[in-house]
């Protein structure tokens, strides 16, 4: 599902940001992607969503040498991948159901099939009531369930959250939390999620990738381990 084989990114300003990643998640895992700011999880993201290259090595994504696409390749390539940010990036303007529909508008997909997936989505993250209200009228916990709906709404097969319990108390964190497990349960989606939240990881339990320096420093098949949040 995802490898990376001896990967290296430097940047052109001569950051060196990982060296020599060696790595595979398999379909449907869920997966925590950990490690201090700079450790080099932002840019691990970048390669996997296309938005960066390696410098050496090569990432595959569902079979998809991702380095080795072009950039007018890249948009049809990221309908297989999801991606939920901390900030949500929800359309003020739009209500929950118009700003879950417009992902699936922009590729084009049938009226009536959309209908039938936003509908979907929302029943799965627990908005069934919610389809007409603005985001500003949701809790933070509540705009980032429909982030994920947005996210999933394509049935991409890989889910790419980074630090989506980042804004959020414990409880909206166990909650979220609890939609991530359905996604995966329900549809087999593969998560790779980029955390800081070490409440999360540890009452959550599951395999955790550790970053340090651009290196992999621990990864962990029955998770667990001591974050510092700093």
């Amino acid at each position: 599902m995802i490898e990376c084989t001896d990967v290296y990114k430097r940047y052109r300003n001569g950051v060196n940001a990982l060296y020599n990643i060696n790595l595979r998640i398999d379909q449907g895992e869920f997966v925590y992607v950990i490690g201090p700011t700079g450790s080099g999880k932002s840019t691990l993201i970048s390669l996997l969503d296309g938005e960066e290259v390696p410098t050496k090595g090569t990432v595959k994504v569902i079979g998809i040498d991702v380095g080795r696409l072009r950039r007018s390749q890249v948009p049809v390539y990221r309908r297989n991948i999801g991606v939920v940010f901390q900030d949500y990036r929800l359309l003020p303007s739009f209500t929950v159901f118009e700003n879950i529909a417009y992902a699936l508008e922009v590729i084009g997909m049938d009226k009536t099939l959309i209908r039938s997936r936003v509908r979907g989505v929302l029943n799965l993250v627990g908005l069934d009531d919610k389809g007409n209200a603005f985001p500003k009228e949701l809790s933070g916990g509540q705009q980032q369930r429909v982030a994920i709906a947005r996210a999933i709404a394509n049935r991409p097969k890989v889910l790419i959250a980074d630090e989506p319990t980042g804004n959020l108390d414990p409880t909206m964190s166990d909650e979220i939390m609890s939609v991530l497990e359905r996604i995966n349960k329900a549809y087999g989606t593969t998560i790779v999620m980029v955390t800081h939240d070490s409440g999360v990881v540890n009452k959550h339990r599951k395999r955790t990738i550790a970053l340090e320096y651009g290196h992999i420093k621990a990864d962990l098949p029955g998770g667990g381990y001591i974050l510092d949040d700093k």
